[in-house]
């Protein structure tokens, strides 16, 4: 494995007065370890996060998109070979590996000091379960006991994957003590300007570290018993999330400091033309169809729309199609693109989502049909129609707007009247009225799911299709096999720690949860 002790020094944080560099200055020497507080060192660790998960160069949600039906290639560009093909390499997405281990050992370092820092400690210790399950659901084995040593275990040892889920529900009952012990006696919340998540408010910790868990043993719940944990998670009396997740460390239309999708596809700092990426990609006719065979006003901030035979439509792309239409003008049909200024590229100053309230929501509403958590059909009927009503509001939530619960939710929140509009609109269709699902109850959760998730959130889309083969999407038109379970462990890898690397892994071993054809 390669030595990472690259450490991401803290930016400041951009008020109305004064500027900042970016966000992502490191230390230039990756072998030398740098003393720096844990209060320094937490913003830029949670906005690399963010960053990793959905917008950088290499992310989880790109890859994620392709290999779950959500992203296409446009007409206008070659290659993307693997995500047409299926046909993945150990250099394909290779940079997700040790960019998430660099990300990681800023969450060690943090950890290390809990004894001065023990609410940034009691973070980082969620955010290492975060994004070590990241890699695990990408690679299965990885190293995990023996990881983040530096020098003193350059090729650390592989850790099984249940093994490696178990440690990740031990680590998160326990930080809901860390962060007891830390605000014992506080009767307000203590502002952490570091905090980019919720700024110091350690409940809302609590409530996302128990989303955590309930994501992680939904996971497993078709390969492990989890409904002893289940019961233990639902006990808790801090509850779950009540909004969406999200990463706001300041992000500006400055260089350096963008929101890191719409610095890849949409405008670059100072610029007046997209950025090429920008016409790369198009949504697959399947997600368009998701949304235009439902009646569903939430396309209207995702694509642009353009035109089909010449008329007004939006329009997608299958995933290996020999002949895509490029977006010239004379075309008879043209597909779409992100809107600018939708949901996708809301500007350069908004937020990045680390948990959507709608993944949640969906997730507990499959736990309760499932009877893995208890209110049944009632329950999970509830959560199903509120996940719906939280992806219209988070889809049409302006950039800088804060998220809120749906509870708060009124007629004139952004969102709900073209909720309304959609229930109004499908009151026969099973895939929106829980009540008409027939026996179908799973299928028409994960496909709400799914389309909530649409590109923000894809991996999680890919992660509960492996689980379940739902939603049944259209797969490439030029696959060279089945749909693939897992990336291939990465190059450098295989050069350095080849001793370590299990054997006989392809790009088509399953996980240790994926049990479903």
């Amino acid at each position: 494995m390669k030595v990472i002790f690259r450490v991401l020094l803290a930016a400041s944080l951009v008020t109305a007065a004064t500027g900042c560099e970016s966000f992502l200055d490191i230390n230039d020497n990756p072998n030398q370890a740098t003393s720096v507080n844990a209060d320094a060192l937490l913003a830029n660790a949670l906005t690399v996060t963010a960053a990793n998960y959905h917008g950088a160069a290499t992310n989880y949600n790109s890859y994620s998109s392709f290999a779950v039906g959500q992203l296409a290639k446009s007409g206008t560009v070659s290659g993307f070979s693997e995500e047409r093909t299926y046909n993945y390499t150990n250099t394909y997405y290779q940079n997700l590996f040790n960019a998430t281990y660099d990300n990681l050992n800023d969450y060690n370092l943090i950890e290390q000091q809990a004894a001065a820092y023990p609410k940034q400690a009691a973070i980082a210790k969620i955010m290492k379960v975060y994004n070590f399950l990241l890699l695990v659901d990408q690679y299965g084995d990885i190293p995990y006991t023996n990881a983040l040593k530096g020098i003193a275990d350059i090729t650390p040892s592989y850790d099984k994957q249940e093994d490696i889920y178990k440690d990740f529900i031990v680590q998160l009952k326990a930080v809901i003590g860390d962060i007891d012990a830390a605000t014992e006696g506080e009767t307000t919340v203590i502002t952490l300007p570091e905090d980019v998540v919720f700024k110091g408010n350690m409940t809302r910790w609590k409530q996302f570290a128990n989303s955590l868990r309930l994501r992680i043993l939904l996971r497993e719940s078709e390969a492990v018993d989890v409904k002893a944990e289940m019961a233990l998670l639902e006990a808790e009396h801090d509850g779950f999330i009540d909004r969406d997740v999200q990463v706001q460390p300041g992000y500006a239309g400055n260089t350096g400091q963008q929101n890191p999708f719409y610095n890849r596809y949409g405008f670059a700092a100072g610029a007046v033309r997209t950025t090429s990426e920008y016409s790369f990609v198009v949504p697959t006719e399947y997600i368009v169809s998701q949304y235009v065979d439902n009646n569903d006003p939430r396309i209207t901030q995702l694509y642009v729309k353009t035109k089909r035979d010449d008329k007004p439509a939006y329009v997608g792309a299958d995933l290996g199609a020999a002949n895509i239409p490029t977006f010239a003008a004379a075309n008879p049909t043209i597909p779409g693109r992100f809107l600018i200024g939708g949901t996708f590229l809301r500007g350069a100053n908004a937020p990045t989502v680390l948990m959507l309230l709608a993944e949640h929501l969906f997730s507990k509403a499959e736990a309760e049909h499932r009877g893995l958590l208890s209110g049944g059909e009632a329950a999970a009927k509830v959560d199903f129609d509120n996940g719906i009503k939280a992806s219209f509001m988070h889809t049409f939530r302006p950039a800088t707007t804060a998220p809120a619960t749906v509870a708060s939710a009124t007629d004139a929140t952004p969102g709900i009247p073209e909720y309304n509009q959609y229930i109004a609109a499908n009151l026969a269709n099973p895939l929106v009225n829980y009540d008409k699902a027939g026996g179908k109850e799973l299928e028409v959760i994960l496909t709400q799911k799914y389309i909530a998730e649409n590109i923000v959130a894809s991996t999680e889309a890919w992660d509960d299709f492996r689980r379940t083969g739902l939603p049944k999407f259209k797969v490439s038109l030029q696959a060279a096999g089945p749909v693939p379970n897992r990336l291939f462990y990465p190059l450098a890898e295989t050069n350095t720690n080849a001793a370590n690397l299990p054997t006989g892994v392809t790009q088509y071993t399953k996980l240790f949860w994926d049990v479903k054809d």
